[in-house]
């Protein structure tokens, strides 16, 4: 046993090392905001063809059930164009490498959106290591400005900038067109 350390530094050691805790409710809550945030952006882009009663929307509602954040509902469009139906399914917060994604899927394929940093083009590793209980004035997380993007298929997976004309070529897409 190690004379030089008390029980009581060591107990406050472990306790400046604890991780801060994670507000779930929170996260669920921003990811939903971030969610009618995309639902906003989509409904903007057709919205022409929806006042010229060409396109149609309904609304229902998805249970997403998410580890750590548990069961929730979400909204979930579906765009009727002529005899084809386009759903924009959410997938859920807690996926790897993004802030949360959407499935756009229609009758010949998979579209996927996803939130992740504005700046980014592709997918970034991050590593962070866990720095040495030295240091006291450790730099703050930058919280940086998320958009929803167009997730390109792999191999070479890159993000396209979400906008009127990218959205609607991604439509024809799924729908074959």
């Amino acid at each position: 046993m190690t004379d030089n350390i008390s029980f009581d530094d060591f107990v406050n050691q472990q306790i400046a090392k604890e991780e801060p805790s994670i507000d779930w409710i929170q996260v669920r809550d921003d990811w939903k905001k971030h969610l009618d945030e995309f639902y906003q952006l989509a409904k903007g882009f057709l919205q022409k063809y929806i006042d010229q009663d060409k396109v149609h929307i309904t609304w229902t509602t998805k249970q997403i059930n998410e580890e750590y954040i548990g069961s929730y509902d979400v909204k979930s469009l579906e765009v009727q164009i002529g005899t084809i139906k386009v759903r924009f399914d959410p997938i859920g917060r807690l996926v790897l490498g993004v802030k949360g994604r959407v499935d756009m899927r229609g009758p010949h394929g998979t579209v996927k959106f996803v939130l992740v940093p504005k700046r980014d083009s592709s997918p970034t590793v991050l590593v962070i290591q866990e720095a040495s209980s030295e240091v006291k004035d450790e730099p703050k997380p930058v919280i940086e400005k998320l958009a929803w993007k167009i997730l390109t298929p792999p191999p070479n997976i890159k993000y396209i900038e979400l906008e009127e004309e990218s959205f609607l070529s991604a439509i024809m897409e799924v729908a074959n067109a």
